[in-house]
């Protein structure tokens, strides 16, 4: 699929910040988003629309940490 065959990115509105958090709100969700992950100048009404990527060796290496502290909780080597 090409650039052009996907769908438009699902837009979000910034609702509210709340104990370190950006309330994000569309149609038919909300969204919860730790206020550091947005640029700082954004504010309550803005519109923001973001892309999710797929990290292929991330479940991998979480998996390998998890695997070695259990092995060193165990004393296994």
């Amino acid at each position: 699929m090409s650039k052009t065959d996907q769908p438009a990115p699902i837009s979000w509105t910034i609702d509210r910040f709340a104990n370190g958090q950006a309330v994000l709100t569309n149609d038919q969700h909300q969204l919860l988003v730790p206020r550091g992950q947005l640029p700082e100048n954004i504010k309550e009404g803005d519109v923001v629309t973001a892309e999710f990527y797929l990290l292929k060796n991330e479940k991998k290496r979480k998996e390998n940490i998890a695997r070695a502290l259990l092995e060193e909780i165990l004393g296994e080597e």
